[in-house]
């Protein structure tokens, strides 16, 4: 049984994530107009985005500031279910056909190296955030979807991705198809990155935290106005999920999504799967295992939908999910809640680059709700951007292509 009835006026568990609740709270300082605060690069947004790239830009010899309005590596990157993978739904096919292989290639590269990033700045850096090499996998219940399951294979094999086309998982219940990677991982994102801020401070950089930042003055040196006061940087990088400055420029290109999730922990802590899944069926559902409190939990998410503010409710959401998990498996209680909120390009591929109008401003946005291993990459991007020699590679997910009207084909909310 759970803690609280599904159907009642209170919800189960605690209204907080998992990644929140097992780590202790930053109090990073607030930015003060009694200094005046020059810096060769100033990143915006706490995230792991901004934390990565603030930390990559510090290696290069720069001085840098990060500014989150209010504390670090909560809203969306909190809220994540924390996989690392390259494996977003059913992608490849669609990437190919749409954007052309180069395009395809660069996405399936830029993921598999994001992992491989987590896994080797967390042993350079000695980090305990539980990361683990899993199986990843993407499964539907219908028939009707198995030749898009097998075209998928295809498309990510011809990529060099290690995709298998299964119809057996450890889930205990029956699917039709699946597409399997092998090799992915899972991780405690906050155990990562609160190491990594540190490590980044201790380096020579500065976070300055509940500090919103409210609109950018291009410049020699640029000028950061937030609720705190002003800050120059020569760089200004924009990785606040939602840029905060000239946002117009994505007016009709992205839409909000949000999604939910649940930590539960089973009657029977080893009917957990060992692997990552997640359903391209409606309603859509992503299960993972993880550690709560020294026992094993089931992650348990999914109810996605576009944003409405006037129609929006989180508890309707968190019921479902809550009434789903005890169907498919047998629960003891449920330990936490949560949600996140991600940007969703309508042509389904990020955001990575410069300003068009002003070149020193960058933006990073529009993960699709996969930003963990795409955040490693793009700070790698924007690091060789603010260098001078940016990699072949980032071009393809450049702002460059705001300047050209979406197709048709692209208005559809596609996951």
């Amino acid at each position: 049984m759970i803690d609280e009835p599904v159907g009642g006026e209170e919800l189960p568990g605690k209204d907080v994530s998992l990644w929140i609740d097992t780590t202790g709270r930053t109090n990073y300082p607030s930015l003060s107009e009694e200094t005046d605060h020059r810096y060769d690069v100033g990143v915006v947004g706490g995230g792991i985005t901004g934390v990565v790239t603030a930390y990559r830009l510090m290696q290069s010899g720069r001085t840098v500031a990060l500014i989150e309005r209010d504390h670090i590596v909560e809203w969306t990157t909190g809220g994540t279910t924390a996989k690392l993978s390259s494996q977003h739904y059913l992608i490849y096919d669609y990437l190919i056909k749409r954007h052309g292989e180069a395009v395809a290639q660069a996405f399936a590269d830029a993921n598999q190296s994001g992992i491989d990033e987590v896994e080797g700045l967390g042993k350079e850096l000695s980090i305990d955030c539980e990361f683990s090499r899993r199986d990843a996998y993407v499964f539907s219940q219908s028939t009707d979807k198995v030749e898009a399951f097998e075209a998928e294979v295809e498309a990510a094999r011809r990529l060099g991705l290690p995709a298998h086309f299964v119809t057996s998982t450890d889930l205990p219940f029956d699917v039709e198809a699946a597409v399997r990677f092998d090799g992915q991982a899972q991780f405690h994102p906050r155990k990562f990155l609160l190491r990594l801020a540190e490590a980044f401070v201790a380096g020579g950089g500065v976070i300055f935290e509940r500090t919103n930042a409210t609109t950018i003055t291009p410049g020699e040196p640029n000028i950061i106005t937030t609720d705190k006061g002003r800050l120059k940087a020569d760089v200004v990088i924009q990785a606040s999920g939602e840029p905060f400055w000239r946002n117009e420029l994505f007016d009709g290109r992205m839409w909000m999504k949000m999604s939910y999730a649940l930590a539960a922990e089973l009657e029977d802590p080893t009917e957990c799967p060992g692997g990552m899944y997640i359903t391209t069926d409606d309603p859509m559902r992503t299960i993972r295992s993880a550690e709560y409190e020294g026992r094993s939990v089931l992650v348990f998410g999914g109810e996605s939908h576009e944003y409405d503010a006037a129609t929006y409710d989180e508890n309707v959401h968190y019921r479902r999910l809550a009434e789903d998990v005890q169907r498919r498996f047998k629960v003891k209680r449920i330990h936490c809640r949560w949600l996140a909120g991600d940007f969703m390009p309508y042509d389904r591929i990020p955001f990575i680059g410069p300003d068009p109008d002003y070149p020193s401003v960058y933006v990073i946005t529009g993960y699709r709700a996969w930003g963990l291993a795409w955040a490693m990459s793009a700070a790698h991007g924007i690091r060789g951007y603010v260098d001078g020699a940016p990699a072949d590679w980032v071009r393809h997910f450049s702002l460059e292509r705001l300047k050209s009207p979406l197709r048709d084909e692209d208005v559809a909310r596609g996951v």
